[in-house]
Order: structure tokens, then sequence, then C-alpha cells
């Protein structure tokens, strides 16, 4: 088969789709406030020192409170547990600024008081590194140290193609 390469974002978006990545709820709080939110963008950048990076979308109440603290926690959907789609209804779907996602909603907090899943695969305490932080126009991407980490076993990370295939099917 021959590409063909196109520059129209109409085009490139179904290329951008082929890339595969995880779903996580990305999780702060400031004062007394918490709020989380569904991401795709997070990936490992290095093994040694452990750090991971992250886009985030500068509207949201999260990236407000990321950029506040400079802490987070990210938590690992799980593919298997059928509440999946509803979570990221719940922190995808809505904005922070307008309803309490946590409220109601079964959830642990970190000795920081972050917020995380229960229910995922792995959860990771992060810490912002500011000096690789980077404006990228509508989001910051964010450098951050793992400062603690578990997983456990038996789950399998949900990724976001899996997740568009399980969309259109319904």
């Amino acid at each position: 088969m021959t590409f063909t390469f196109s520059s129209d974002p109409a085009s490139i978006g179904p290329a951008l789709f082929q890339i595969t990545h995880g779903l996580y709820i990305v999780t702060a709080k400031s004062g007394s406030k918490v709020n989380g939110q569904c991401l795709d963008a997070l990936m490992q950048v290095t093994s040694a020192p452990q750090r991971v990076a992250l886009g985030v979308g500068k509207r949201t109440l999260t990236h407000e409170m990321i950029a506040a603290t400079g802490r987070l926690v990210a938590s690992v959907l799980d593919r298997r547990d059928p509440a999946s789609p509803d979570v990221i209804r719940r922190f995808g779907f809505q904005s922070g600024r307008d309803v309490d996602k946590f409220a109601g909603f079964p959830h642990e907090t970190t000795e920081r008081g972050i917020p995380y899943l229960p229910n995922a695969v792995a959860v990771f305490e992060l810490s912002v590194l500011p000096k690789f932080t980077r404006d990228l126009g509508t989001h910051t991407l964010f450098v951050a140290s793992v400062d603690r980490a578990a997983s456990r076993e038996g789950g399998e990370p949900l990724t976001y193609n899996e997740y568009r295939k399980s969309v259109r099917r319904k």
C-alpha cells in the first residue's frame, strides 16, 4: 500500500489515533479543593531518574492546581474494570469548576491528600520539575519526578484506542 501524505488536520487526525497510549485519571489538590481529569497524554521519559511527562490543557481546573502546587497523582485505568467507561465520563466530560467529581465517588488519598482510584492498575505520586515545564500554547507539558508509586497484580492498562473502539460499538 502506498501512503498519501497530507497536511490537512482532518487527514492527520486518524493517523494520530494510531499512536497507542493509556488512559489515566490525573488528580491534584490545592488548598482544600481536589479535582481530577481524564488524560491520555502521559508517558515515561526517563528511567534513571524516574520521570514522566504529561500534557495538560491550560483551561482545566486540574491544570491550575498542578501549576499552583507542583504536585499530582496519576491513576492508570484498568481495561478489565467494567466501571472504566463511567470513570472516563465522570472525569473527562464535566468540569471541576461546575461539579465536585469526587462527591460520592470511591477514592483514597495519598499522604499529601491527593485523591487516587483504588481500582487502578498503578498509581504514581508526582512532583513537577519546573525547569522542564514547557508552554505548548493550548497545553502545558509538565515533566515530573516519580516520588512514589504502587501497582497491583491482575490488572491491565486501558489504552485510548481500546476505549475509542468500545465507545463506537455501543
